[in-house]
């Protein structure tokens, strides 16, 4: 437990925050709440702060970034629906739209499946340099893939600073039209949407909250997953917890990208959707005065 406690430290008097303050963000988790957290400021090229950076948690639908990136590496294919000449070339860009935008299980499992499996992630750590990051033991479970914090950091960095433009501008421009309303109907609303004022993107993750969302989402199955049929069985749900229910927030927050928000979260079983989300929802409000660029959201949220 001591490393954390001295990186923290150690970044809040760089950034000129007094310690004090920043024990704030990680009293305001509840006791039964596992949290992991890594802020990097891109202008200033270091971390605001970290706790538990190097833990790994199962990523559940957070892999589809590394999913899209690799099949762009793989088959650098077309982006921009205008000029694609095949049918396969427009679904393809139409699926890692929705994937990306409303974090899509049916295409998550396509890809997977077209990219070999957790070939796709051994790509992926080799490409990158990922320290944490492990493809899921069960090969059909993308969602079950280890990542860790840090490693999603790295993940992002490498999309904004070494990727192709026509990658990054694809990948970037998609998380930043997320979606409130996931392609299963799931509210993604929670964390990074909630807690920052725009400008913001965002790539979520959810896992073992049950086969249906509860009443009151306000949110009804996506157009595509309706048009496209049941999801092929490469799921996401249920050392890496495989079977708490968890919710995962990270993405960009502050103008061009500034700051780079990873915030990981299990919870215990019996945890009802509204109230996991407003935990994460406010320990990542907590984080604001660490996160270089941001605003705050709106107290009602989206």
């Amino acid at each position: 437990m001591r490393r954390p406690v001295v990186l923290l430290v150690t970044a809040a008097l760089v950034a000129g925050f007094t310690p004090s303050a920043l024990a704030e963000p990680f009293t305001s988790a509840t006791p039964d709440m596992t949290a992991a957290v890594a802020v990097y400021d891109r202008q200033r090229d270091r971390f605001t702060v970290e706790r538990d950076a190097d833990k790994p948690f199962r990523s559940a639908s957070v892999v589809k970034l590394l999913i899209a990136l690799d099949h762009m590496y793989q088959r650098d294919p077309e982006l921009v629906l205008e000029k694609a000449k095949t049918d396969e070339a427009r679904n393809d860009i139409l699926y890692l739209r929705a994937m990306l935008r409303g974090s899509w299980d049916y295409a998550a499992s396509v890809f997977w499946v077209r990219g070999g499996y957790t070939d796709i992630v051994e790509r992926i750590v080799e490409r990158i340099g990922l320290k944490g990051t492990n493809p899921p033991e069960k090969p059909g479970m993308w969602g079950y893939t280890s990542l860790t914090p840090r490693d999603v950091v790295r993940v992002y960095r490498h999309v904004l600073d070494d990727a192709p433009v026509k990658y990054r501008d694809f990948i970037m421009t998609n998380i930043h039209m997320w979606e409130k309303c996931g392609e299963d109907a799931w509210n993604q609303s929670f964390g990074i949407p909630r807690a920052f004022g725009e400008p913001w993107s965002a790539k979520q993750g959810w896992s073992a909250w049950g086969a249906t969302p509860p009443p009151g989402q306000d949110c009804s199955l996506g157009a595509a997953r309706t048009a496209a049929g049941p999801p092929v069985p490469a799921a996401k749900e249920d050392v890496v917890d495989l079977s708490s229910p968890l919710l995962h927030t990270t993405g960009t927050v502050g103008k061009d990208d500034r700051s780079i928000v990873v915030v990981f979260s299990t919870f215990p079983k019996g945890t009802t959707w509204q109230d996991g989300s407003d935990r994460i929802t406010r320990y990542t409000r907590a984080l604001l005065p660490y996160v270089p660029g941001a605003r705050p959201g709106r107290p009602s949220g989206i």
